[in-house]
């Protein structure tokens, strides 16, 4: 069964990450292939990944089949549907996912799901409700960096065919409340109930998330906390917590089949199993089904089906048998960070089992179990959240009984409370105070120098080879096993990342959407150009600029650049401002950028800034007079300029004016094998007395998908085209990465290649 298991696993794996789905006509095989397994049992773990591969391509198919047709892109509809899951609401709207019943005029496979903004409304839907809405729909989109969240995988992953935002329209009304047999409508209530009886709660927000999987309302200082001590896992409902209530209830259980419920015929297991089995169907339907606690259900069913059918349990038969069902069922989990967990999970309790744990009192069993998680659970943290919580071994050796054995307890019995329509208020107040202890133990470690650690981007293969090395050496003796993962061990510590040589440069300009943001590094040294769009309560550089940066292992560039004041590029700024060291920060339009983000002190201008040379990589900025200075900030940009191996021009949103000035005072020195396109490819810049001497053999455009003004104008691609310009585009490439070595200047990009069969732009 476990071959059985892995082979369906990779077969669905490759075709998750594949760049291109094969025809349907390929899915008729299927049957051939099962038959051939059933005959050929010599090949049978081949034809089985064959046929896993189809399946899931197969599924795959019918998956995109339903996401929002282009049609409808960027296009004003009229749809009704169900409110699904708890609206969260912030930063001046309500966000919601509709589960879609109709749209006018669709014929193509419709949308399952969307989700939908509403912006400047004092209206909020209720999870449950039937609505409808006039909304302008997008198809499934996001930004697309290096070692950044994927959205768009995500919004495959969770189902989720499309988004968009609600027009003000006379349309826009609630069709119906919510069914009183509708999950969903039952949930909202839950919310609601805790609200009221959680009004003067400080962790309100941590408590929906344990109750209803509703992590909205969780403040983002907490989130902070949560996520750098590495215990995020343990305040929203996932597969732990399923299996934490099951196993109460198996114990509830046992109990009463000793009271008196022996009478039943039912032997105490199988009672047990019973138990646990209706907890664990209630509590995933308490988190409306995700998807995360719908696995951990199958996964924990079939280990109870055998208890209850009195079958003998095999922990890694039953594990493999469940991942089996998960991936034939839905193999959209095989691309799922919290499948990946939840079966790492398993298989760390498996492994701790092998090493004989069992015998172990049960407090040493916590603290063995604990160590193995902290250890084979590293190179997993490092993939998929891309840090390392030195803080997790303390944290969770704490936390996890805290919440399993108190916390989650006591919130499910207020809730049950709630349901038969007595106040729960007392009993979440001891809950409250519970969580702001375990917090306060939380920070108390973090403040005590056991703060996150962000990893610098290491390859797969080393961190799966970490993962095997740390396996085999933590096997018994008498496996003899040891040796082989000291060698191993030594093969991954040898890997070190490239480095650049003196002259070269790597310069990213990043995928911010509408607006500009790039990071130029050279051997020893880092500087930031622009930091994205941004405004109160979101910026563009927290999901894109800064994990890129941590990526890197850069704690602080050695300079910072916003060329100027416009939102489209200095928005994202203000997640930099707390900890800005003044002489690092340079900027063309000064004296606007210190009155925006009230600056205590004045920002030095990068009109008479020095060249300068960094690691054999030379720069300057190209000077503005102070007599040249106006009232237009596009034309006080900072315009960079890159002289290594290769060079590369930033020009800020410089127009057709600073152009001209450019031209007549530099010529033919402004030559770049790079440009980044003035104002993002307006028409009001990028004059061709401007791009001749230039003469870029790489223009970038940065810009988002449909913008109003669309940028870049034909015109103007016109234009870097009779130049014989390579043209990458931020909407249709993702981020950009150009090196410049002695070998060559080198072009890549993150959505050509690689492609996914979920990015379809």
């Amino acid at each position: 069964m476990p071959l059985y298991a892995l082979a369906i696993f990779l077969g669905t794996l490759f075709a998750f990450y594949q760049n291109q789905l094969p025809d349907l006509y390929w899915l008729s095989y299927l049957p051939l292939l099962l038959l051939l397994g059933w005959y050929l049992p010599t090949y049978r773990y081949a034809i089985l990944l064959a046929a896993s591969y189809l399946w899931a391509s197969g599924a795959f198919h019918f998956h995109l089949e339903h996401r929002l047709s282009d049609a409808y892109n960027n296009r004003d509809s009229l749809l009704r549907g169900i409110v699904v899951d708890i609206p969260h609401t912030g930063s001046g709207r309500v966000r919601f996912d509709l589960r879609i019943e109709h749209i006018d005029g669709y014929s193509a496979g419709q949308p399952r799901l969307l989700r939908l903004s509403w912006y400047q409304t004092a209206v909020i839907p209720r999870s449950g409700e039937r609505w409808q809405f006039e909304a302008r729909l997008r198809r499934p989109g996001g930004y697309l960096n290096p070692d950044g969240f994927d959205f768009e995988a995500w919004q495959f992953g969770k189902g989720i065919d499309g988004g968009g935002y609600v027009r003000r329209s006379p349309h826009n009304r609630r069709l119906a409340e919510a069914s009183p047999a509708n999950i969903h409508g039952w949930r909202a209530v839950l919310a609601e109930s805790i609200g009221q009886n959680c009004s003067g709660c400080a962790h309100s927000g941590l408590i929906k998330a344990l109750a209803l999987g509703h992590r909205g309302d969780i403040p983002s200082a907490h989130k902070r906390v949560l996520q750098a001590s590495g215990t995020a896992h343990l305040l929203a409902i996932s597969g732990l917590h399923v299996g934490l209530v099951a196993w109460m209830a198996f114990a509830l259980g046992r109990g009463c089949w000793r009271l008196g419920l022996h009478r039943s015929g039912l032997a105490r297991a199988q009672l047990g199993s019973l138990f646990s089995l209706t907890a664990a169907l209630s509590y995933a339907a308490l988190a409306g089904f995700s998807l995360p606690t719908v696995r951990a259900l199958i996964m924990l069913t079939v280990l109870l089906l055998a208890l209850i059918c009195r079958q003998r349990v095999n922990l890694l038969q039953s594990f493999s048998l469940a991942v089996i069902i998960i991936l034939l069922a839905d193999p959209r989990a095989a691309g799922s960070a919290s499948f990946w967990l939840s079966a790492g999970a398993l298989l760390v309790i498996g492994f701790a089992q092998f090493n004989r744990i069992a015998g172990l009192s049960r407090w040493r069993q916590l603290i063995a179990l604990q160590f193995y998680f902290s250890l084979l659970f590293l190179p997993l943290g490092i993939l998929v959240f891309g840090q390392v919580n030195p803080a997790g071994f303390g944290a969770n050796l704490v936390a996890i009984p805290v919440i399993g054995f108190a916390v989650l307890p006591l919130v499910l019995a207020a809730c049950l409370l709630t349901g038969a329509g007595i106040s729960s208020a007392w009993l979440l107040g001891i809950v409250d105070r519970l969580l702001g202890g375990l917090l306060g133990y939380l920070e108390w470690l973090l403040d005590g120098g056991l703060q996150s650690v962000f990893s610098t981007a290491i390859p797969g293969w080393v961190l799966l080879a970490t993962t095997l090395a740390t396996c085999l050496l933590l096997a018994p003796l008498s496996t003899g096993l040891r040796r082989a993962g000291l060698i191993l061990i030594v093969v991954c510590i040898s890997w070190q990342p490239e480095r650049l040589g003196f002259g070269e440069y790597r310069l990213d300009v990043l995928d911010v959407g509408m607006g500009t943001s790039a990071v130029l590094r050279t051997r020893e040294h880092s500087l930031i150009y622009d930091f994205g769009p941004g405004k109160p309560g979101f910026s563009s550089a927290d999901w894109t600029l800064v994990p890129f940066l941590r990526q890197r292992g850069i704690a602080a560039a050695d300079l910072l650049i916003v060329s100027h004041v416009d939102q489209d590029h200095s928005g994202g700024f203000q997640s930099f401002v707390q900890d800005l060291q003044p002489a690092r920060l340079l900027s063309g339009t000064p004296a606007e950028l210190a009155e925006r983000y009230a600056l205590a002190y004045p920002v030095r201008s990068c009109h008479d800034y020095p060249e300068w040379t960094w690691d054999g990589v030379r720069l300057r900025f190209f000077s503005l007079a102070p007599t040249g200075l106006s009232r237009d900030t596009n034309n006080r940009s900072c315009v960079l300029l890159v002289e290594g191996r290769h060079r590369a021009l930033l020009p800020g949103d410089i127009e057709a004016a600073r152009e001209t000035q450019l031209l007549r005072d530099h010529g033919r020195g402004l030559a770049a094998d790079i440009l980044l396109a003035p104002h993002h490819g307006s028409e009001t810049s990028s004059q061709l007395s401007f791009l001749r001497a230039v003469e870029p053999a790489v223009v970038i455009f940065t810009v988002s998908r449909n913008n109003r003004w669309r940028f870049p104008h034909a015109g103007v691609s016109a234009r870097y085209a009779s130049l014989g310009s390579r043209q990458y585009r931020s909407d249709r490439h993702g981020a950009v990465t150009l090196t410049s070595t002695a070998s060559g200047l080198a072009v890549t990009t993150m959505r050509q290649p690689p492609r996914r069969i979920w990015r379809r732009w």
